[in-house]
């Protein structure tokens, strides 16, 4: 039997019928029951089918008709991709939650759904929703459907994925399912999904089968994607974002699952994603910015109590790495020497140092959800690690800008100089591709090291990547500036509306229908976007002056010992900002030095941490403007978090919070002179 193409269910239905048992599709250390375990389990593409119909029938058996709204409340996991696939399986739609939203949020987001079902991944996400239904008359009625077993007495409304499984088996036959499947249309709405926003309340932004689509098709456009997919390598994506963010939906289950057929296996959480990565070893990781800078501090922070001969060499390396790096940036080929030296480079030190990390397999990294620090970028880049920008929102399903790796420039040849440059295209990627995803440096291998330089003298070199930029809109994409510098944005992934907010909607859109993005940014020659700030988040000083300070802020946080900063310098004389040094790093800078403390309050107090903390201020202070530099800062004895409210679940500051919570400390700066 075959399925729509055009639509995310057909085209999971037809790659499980294409590869069947023949590969793995989903990895988790779950049992068959649900339960934690301490190994990874495998589920084939048969398996996640068959799974995926008969969860199906059970949710059909609760009177889930088409067009209805399932919630599911869970952490990324295999289980999370089954439900998700037989909720659209019904011709419902998946509205899919934060596991860490606060009970307000969810209850408010369970009752303006209209969702009867949700399904959870624990039994304290199933008592947390049973909890706020007994606050709420409008959610009494809420089935709850429980990923793993429920030990003990189970409330009469909770069921288990088994239970629910069987009550289908006998009262839905499969044929329904199958032809609830075949009626799934592009212009169907496939997922609501709530914004978490820094202020004001959440959004249902609405998605349909089509946006979704249309962005897998733009965001697999890139010559090495689309090698990936010729060559049916079944690539390991290593998942620890939220799926029910639209990043990590579209990059990791969407276009390295569904599209590429490649196996994805998720991390048990995001504190275990060090071991997770070198256990795994994956071919492709989807991570927000925050991630690539904890590893560029650590190893930055290793280096740095080496002995002096291996910081030298670490140096060098990297100074290979950034001549190799900046030549696919600006598409001028460097020398043969300084190529053969970035050969020498990944033998003696970045190949040593990516399998320490879990890297020595990685094919693809990207990074996205906020600004990535254009030396953290370099920096991976030089290792020869292919990290990638991106950008776009919840609304545009998200990308509308991806930095992928795509010739530029190239001109139009006979038939049989096309074919010689189709061949060299096809080697150097097999080698960057192939090779890399089995873990082998193609410079160690005389032969190889040989094709890959000529690949790049004759045509690599052109396959443009901008550090400090998100990339060229993705295709289909028509992107412009407003006259105050926004970016305005059409294309078939740019949503439908907002659920149930008609006003809201308009707002989002101008006259004539560009979405607006609600960021500022620019253009380069070559089309590249950099992302300056939110428009909303642009600070006016007293003095008149205009600053973005989510940049200055990236570049603070890829400096050592400092994890998390917030600027503020909105209607005042001049900017300060509140800084949390990386508590690790700077607990062992001490200890280094015999400087004794007890706890980290304490520490952070200490005039040698303040001093250490302005070495770095002054550091980025020197390559500021006058009226961009930070004139005093207060360090913070604890990390900003969901929990305690200063982020968003998507890892944003929420500057109103912050400024309200932290407003002493702020006014003290304010009372200094500069």
């Amino acid at each position: 039997m075959a399925y729509r193409s055009d639509t995310l269910c057909g085209i999971f239905h037809n790659q499980a019928l294409r590869y069947a048992d023949s590969y793995p599709f989903l990895m988790g250390k779950y049992d068959n029951e649900g339960r934690s375990v301490d190994t990874y389990q495998s589920i084939s593409w048969k398996h996640a089918r068959d799974e995926v119909i008969a969860l199906s029938r059970g949710l059909k058996h609760l009177g889930i008709e088409r067009g209805e709204t399932v919630i599911i409340f869970s952490e990324s996991r295999p289980r999370w991709i089954i439900a998700d696939q037989a909720i659209q399986a019904c011709g419902a739609v998946v509205v899919p939650l934060y596991p860490t939203i606060s009970s307000r949020d969810l209850a408010y987001m369970i009752a303006d759904s209209e969702a009867r079902v949700i399904i959870v991944s624990t039994r304290e996400k199933a008592q947390q929703v049973i909890q706020d239904s007994k606050a709420d008359t409008a959610l009494e009625n809420l089935q709850i459907i429980l990923m793993g077993p429920w030990e003990g007495k189970r409330p009469d409304n909770v069921y288990t994925f088994s239970e629910i499984k069987n009550l289908g088996k006998d009262t839905v036959d499969i044929q329904s399912v199958e032809d609830s499947i075949q009626r799934v249309i592009p212009e169907d709405i496939a997922t609501i999904i709530y914004t978490s926003g820094t202020t004001g309340q959440p959004k249902g932004v609405v998605l349909t089968q089509s946006n979704w689509v249309a962005n897998m098709l733009q965001c697999a456009n890139s010559q090495i994607m689309k090698r990936e997919k010729e060559l049916d390598l079944h690539l390991i994506s290593l998942v620890y974002l939220p799926l029910c963010h639209v990043y990590a939906r579209t990059s990791d289950y969407h276009v390295s699952g569904l599209y590429l057929g490649g196996i994805l296996a998720f991390a048990q959480n995001y504190q275990t994603i060090a071991k997770d990565l070198k256990e795994i070893r994956p071919n492709i990781i989807t991570s927000i910015p925050r991630l690539f800078e904890k590893i560029y501090d650590t190893i930055q922070g290793n280096i740095s109590r080496q002995k002096g001969m291996y910081q030298k060499l670490f140096r060098w390396a990297i100074k290979q790495g950034r001549l190799y790096s900046e030549s696919l940036a600006t598409g001028n080929r460097i020398s043969p020497i300084a190529l053969l030296e970035f050969a020498l480079a990944n033998m003696l030190v970045f190949s040593k140092i990516k399998k320490i990390i879990g890297m020595d397999r990685l094919v693809i990294a990207l990074s996205g959800g906020g600004k990535l620090s254009k030396e953290v970028c370099a920096f991976f880049r030089s290792m020869g690690v292919q990290l990638n920008e991106g950008y776009g929102l919840t609304e545009t399903c998200p990308v509308i800008n991806f930095n992928e790796p795509n010739l530029l420039h190239t001109k139009e040849h006979g038939p049989i100089l096309k074919l010689i440059y189709d061949k060299v295209l096809d080697m150097g990627l097999d080698l960057m591709v192939i090779k890399q995803s089995q873990g082998v440096s193609p410079y160690k291998n005389p032969f190889n090291a040989i094709k890959l330089i000529l690949s790049y003298y004759l045509l690599l070199y052109k396959m443009r990547i901008k550090p400090g930029t998100v990339g060229r809109p993705v295709i289909w994409t028509q992107e412009k500036l407003a006259p105050d510098g926004e970016i305005l944005v059409k294309g078939p992934q740019v949503f439908k509306e907002y659920w149930k907010k008609p006003e809201a909607t308009a707002e989002a859109f101008t006259e004539d229908g560009w979405f607006r993005t609600g960021d500022v940014g620019m253009f380069d020659n070559d089309g590249f976007l950099i992302i300056t700030d939110r428009k909303k988040e642009l600070f006016v000083t007293s003095g008149g002056k205009n600053i973005a300070p989510h940049p200055i802020e990236v570049d603070l946080i890829s400096r050592p010992f400092i994890d998390q900063v917030c600027i503020v310098g909105d209607a005042r004389k001049y900017l300060t900002a509140l800084i949390i040094p990386d508590f690790k790093e700077i607990s062992r800078w001490a200890k280094d030095r015999d400087i004794e403390f007890e706890t980290i309050e304490e520490l952070v107090k200490m005039p040698e941490i303040k001093k250490l903390i302005k070495s770095q201020v002054d550091h980025l202070n020197n390559t500021l403007a006058r009226f961009e530099q930070i004139q005093y800062f207060t360090i913070l004895d604890r990390p900003f978090s969901e929990e305690t409210g200063e982020l968003t679940p998507t890892m944003k500051v929420k500057r109103r919070i912050v400024y309200k919570k932290y407003q002493p400390q702020i006014e003290a700066m304010y009372r200094k002179q500069v």
